[in-house]
C-alpha cells in the first residue's frame, strides 16, 4: 500500500516553525529608515517656515518705517501751508487744520500699531 497523505495521521504535538521571509525585514528596515529622513525633512521645514517668518516681521517694520516717514513729511508740508495760508484765507486755513489734525491722528495710530507688533 502507497503512503497516501490521507493515511497519515497527524501529530499534534509537532511544533510547527514559524519562518518569517527576508523581505519583511527588509521592508521593516527600509521603512524605518525613511521614517527618520522624512523627520529630517520635517524639520527643515519648520527651519523654513521660522525663517520665513522672520522675514515677514523685518518687512513689515519697513513697511511701518516708510509709512511713518511719510506721514511725517506730509504733517511737516502742511504745517507749513497752514502757517502760510492762515493769515490770507480762513477758510482755507481750516481746512488745512483739519488735514493736519488727521494726519496727527494718522501718525498716532501707526506709532500704536507698530507698538503692538513689535
Amino acid at each position: 500500500m502507497k503512503n497516501l497523505r490521507l493515511s497519515k495521521i497527524p501529530n499534534r504535538r509537532r511544533k510547527r516553525r514559524w519562518t518569517i521571509p527576508c523581505s519583511y525585514f527588509l521592508t521593516f528596515f527600509i521603512t524605518l529608515a525613511f521614517h527618520q529622513l522624512g523627520y529630517a525633512q520635517i524639520d527643515e521645514l519648520v527651519d523654513q517656515v521660522n525663517q520665513a517668518e522672520q522675514g515677514t516681521v523685518q518687512i513689515g517694520n519697513s513697511i511701518f518705517r516708510i509709512i511713518k516717514v511719510a506721514a511725517s513729511v506730509l504733517l511737516g508740508i502742511a504745517a507749513i501751508a497752514f502757517l502760510i495760508i492762515r493769515e490770507q484765507n480762513q477758510d482755507m486755513a481750516r481746512k488745512v487744520g483739519n488735514v493736519i489734525l488727521g494726519l496727527v491722528i494718522f501718525y498716532g495710530l501707526i506709532e500704536i500699531g507698530e507698538n503692538l507688533a513689535g
